[in-house]
């Protein structure tokens, strides 16, 4: 899984031609709301990511992200998706997010996965040219839609290379 997202990553960046400010990395803490046959459990979620602002409605990029664990089930996801911006960088900016996944939720002795279509959506603060807040929603699906997903709710720190 790290290593797909691995790939994902260097391989969307070294396709593209490179201007500065347009690379991009950051880190995402918050909380992950897990839904099983009807159980609920909210842990704590945490990401790494890095994509590529091709102009200032639209990026590429690529994420790992830890969902978390509960009662023996962890899960996880390696995605790679397009955001969309408006209006483009002005400091205060919405977001919408559609990336495809790839999910992992390990039950001991079942470990299971999925790839899927995943979104969510945000609202940005540029602070200043290199430095970016991001608060957002996400939706994971892990197995079917009616057995497990996960939403999780976050903040994110974003530094532009």
């Amino acid at each position: 899984m790290k290593k797909t997202a691995l790939a994902a990553l260097l391989s969307t960046l070294i396709a593209l031609p490179v201007e500065a400010a347009d690379i991009y990395a950051g880190i995402k803490m918050g909380k992950s709301r897990h839904s099983i046959a009807g159980v609920i459990n909210s842990p704590s979620a945490f990401a790494v990511f890095g994509g590529y602002k091709i102009n200032p409605d639209f990026a590429i990029e690529a994420e790992y992200i830890d969902l978390g664990s509960y009662s023996g089930v962890k899960a996880a996801a390696a995605n790679v998706g397009a955001l969309f911006f408006y209006p483009g960088d002005d400091p205060f900016s919405l977001y919408a997010k559609i990336s495809y996944a790839s999910t992992a939720w390990k039950i001991p002795g079942q470990p299971q996965y999925n790839s899927s279509f995943t979104h969510g959506f945000g609202l940005r603060y540029n602070f200043d040219p290199k430095t970016t807040l991001r608060f957002s929603w996400d939706r994971y699906l892990l197995g079917n839609q009616a057995v497990f997903n996960v939403d999780v709710v976050s903040v994110a720190g974003i530094y532009r290379f």
